[in-house]
């Protein structure tokens, strides 16, 4: 009973130490890199012959024979120099002189370290990858000889070497030969110097998961050697870009400034372009009406007479007259004169005539005029209240009582 329970807590305490060192290194992992590998292998355990005194032999306190040994593990890589494997291996150790057998299951954790990484063994070739194995280990065996039968467990220690080669990203071959240093009873022999060693040469495939493009760690290329010169050139070219990073943002700051203004500017013109827009459309509207009202005028237009160079009216013809603008300056005056002028010369039937200036008392009035018909009057006055929101329509001649405002205005009848 104690044998099981400590077997399962010790098979329990590799896999917790294997499936934390995995999820630790699996947080800082690069996609890039195949890091999780399943390697399968079989091979042979050697027997001991005790004549032969082969160095490669293993070790017991009686003759063994060769047998077969096969195994699997799983890899994960934490560094390209540097990897754990957990693995199972099963063998069998058969007596020559003494006929017993003993059926060995072995659960390891191993170090595996990479030479090619240590040594730049990459330089000579980027597909060989000699290795060292050192790691601890659980052996349950089960022994059936002519005298005794019995199953046992104990801790164990292994080391090895081994080379790898790289076939693809996902495949790589490797051989090993592996030194198992074990409890001294799988023999059922106590005698000896303490230890029982299996002494293992097997091969197989390790099979790396990943990204299709992606690579093991330990086939990481070889750093490239700089010289002091290209070293030199090297960090010329870094501050050379430094300084050119350092322009390209100062230039982007100040196009992105620029940019800016450029846009504020865009979107002052357009609301003034819009601006614009809605006032031309307002005043060709206000023009096509001017025109309409002026065609259909329902009495004449009469004509006024007028100093040509001042603008002044001599005199004044009776009717009805536009006025749209009052000033106590004559150039003033004359400007509006000018620009109404200018406005309705395709509406107004000679507009130098029909445009006059008035002068009453302190005031220079510019008027439109003269009507014979005051709805006329009317109609284009409310036309004009657009630009001139004061005009209004004025009769001549003037009531009794306003004659004295118009003092010195003549005003021929019709």
């Amino acid at each position: 009973m104690f044998t099981s329970i400590h077997q399962k807590k010790l098979i329990c305490f590799f896999i917790f130490l294997f499936s934390t060192t995995f999820a630790f290194s699996q947080s800082n992992t690069n996609q890039d890199q195949r890091r999780l590998s399943l390697t399968i292998n079989g091979g042979t355990s050697f027997g001991d012959f005790s004549e032969s005194g082969n160095f490669m032999s293993s070790h017991f306190s009686v003759d063994t024979k060769n047998t077969f040994s096969f195994g699997a593990g799983l890899q994960y890589a934490l560094t390209p120099a540097w990897s754990l494997e957990l693995g199972y291996q099963r063998t069998q150790i058969e007596g020559t002189e003494i006929s017993f057998r003993t059926n060995m299951n072995l659960i390891s954790l191993k170090n595996i370290i990479n030479l090619n990484q240590l040594f730049f063994v990459n330089r000579i070739s980027d597909r060989v990858n000699p290795f060292l194995t050192l790691g601890v280990g659980y052996d349950m065996f089960h022994y059936d000889g002519p005298q005794a039968e019995f199953s046992d467990d104990a801790t164990s220690y292994n080391a090895g070497v081994g080379i790898a080669y790289k076939l693809s990203n996902t495949f790589d071959l490797f051989t090993q030969y592996e030194y198992h240093l074990g409890v001294n009873s799988v023999d059922n022999e106590r005698e000896g110097w303490g230890s029982d060693l299996i002494n293992s040469l097997t091969g197989g495939i390790r099979i790396n998961f990943g990204r299709k493009n992606a690579k093991h760690p330990s086939w990481r290329p070889v750093p490239i050697e700089l010289s002091p010169s290209d070293y030199d050139r090297l960090m010329g070219q870094s501050n050379l870009a430094d300084n050119l990073k350092i322009r390209m943002d100062k230039m982007e700051k100040q196009n992105a400034e620029k940019e800016k203004e450029f846009e504020t500017v865009i979107a002052n013109n357009s609301t003034e372009i819009n601006t614009l827009k809605t006032g031309l459309h307002s005043l060709t509207n206000r023009v096509t009406e001017l025109e309409t009202a002026f065609s259909n005028l329902k009495g004449q237009l009469a004509e006024v007479s007028v100093d040509p160079e001042t603008g002044m009216a001599q005199s004044l013809s009776n009717g009805h007259y536009v006025q749209i603008f009052a000033t106590y300056y004559l150039d003033i005056a004359q400007n509006v004169r000018q620009q109404a002028i200018e406005s309705l010369s395709e509406s107004l039937p000679n507009p130098p005539n029909n445009i006059v200036i008035l002068h009453r008392k302190k005031f220079y009035e510019v008027m439109i005029g003269v009507f014979n018909n005051f709805d006329d009057a009317s109609n284009i006055q409310g036309i004009m209240n657009e630009t001139h929101d004061d005009s209004y329509v004025i009769t001549f001649p003037r009531p009794e009582n306003l004659a004295p405002d118009f003092k010195g205005m003549q005003v021929v009848k019709s």
